[in-house]
């Protein structure tokens, strides 16, 4: 195999091993946030740091595997000129999906 489908089987990877966290992240929070295990303090508190550590590392590695393979393959968004193939567009959608990370966790924080 060439370098260029390597690079795309372990982002794939990568992205399938944040996708499984989370499904564990929903799954915790249905657990410890919309159950009547949030009434309880301690049971509160330990569920939202875990879920909390989870969106973060979910975070934290899908920006580090974005920017890997968005450099593997120079990717940039400042060009206007530039053709937008579906490396470019898988690249955009990640960002987009760290956003909505972000969002969930801040939502997680404040429930």
């Amino acid at each position: 195999m060439d370098t260029n489908t390597n690079l795309v089987i372990q982002y794939a990877k990568t992205t399938q091993t944040i996708c499984l966290c989370l499904g564990v992240a929903g799954l915790l929070i249905m657990i410890f946030i919309l159950s009547p295990l949030n009434s309880f303090f301690m049971s509160s508190i330990i569920g939202k740091a875990l879920i909390l550590c989870l969106l973060v590392y979910m975070m934290y590695y899908n920006i580090q595997q974005t920017n890997q393979f968005a450099n593997s393959f120079n990717i940039t968004f400042l060009n206007i000129n530039d053709n937008w193939g579906p490396i470019k567009t898988n690249v955009l959608c990640s960002y987009l999906y760290t956003v909505f990370l972000f969002f969930l966790t801040v939502s997680v924080f404040y429930a």
